[in-house]
């Protein structure tokens, strides 16, 4: 909705700041300074790729709606399953797979609602 109104630049200011501030009590309580610089440098290059994927999603929004873009997001559960397996060896358990399951088809369930109720091919 706020595609509509706002720039991008903005709408991504703003969901930085908000993310931010709800996580910043909780950092004294958690964070361990990093010494290693290739550890440092990973973060904000984590941190830069993310950011300009969050903008690249506002973006999208722009120009088509959310209905049509969540199953592309689902693929990022299929990524960051496969990555957990391949960096960490992590499989995830029977629960983990049946909530992917259950959001996925959720989101194809209302894809598929929205192009009959519109009579549209998106």
């Amino acid at each position: 909705m706020l595609a509509r109104t706002d720039a991008n630049d903005t709408i991504l200011f703003y969901s930085n700041s908000v993310g931010a501030a709800v996580l910043l009590p909780i950092v004294p309580f958690v964070w361990t300074t990093p010494t290693d610089p290739l550890v440092i440098a990973l973060m904000v290059v984590s941190g830069a790729i993310g950011s300009f994927g969050h903008y690249l999603l506002i973006a999208a929004h722009r120009l088509a709606p959310a209905a049509v873009l969540s199953p592309f997001i689902y693929t990022e559960i299929v990524l960051v399953t496969a990555t957990g397996f391949l960096v960490f060896g992590d499989v995830p358990n029977r629960w983990t797979i049946v909530g992917a399951a259950i959001v996925v088809a959720s989101g194809l369930y209302i894809l598929h609602r929205e192009r009959v109720t519109r009579g549209v091919d998106m």
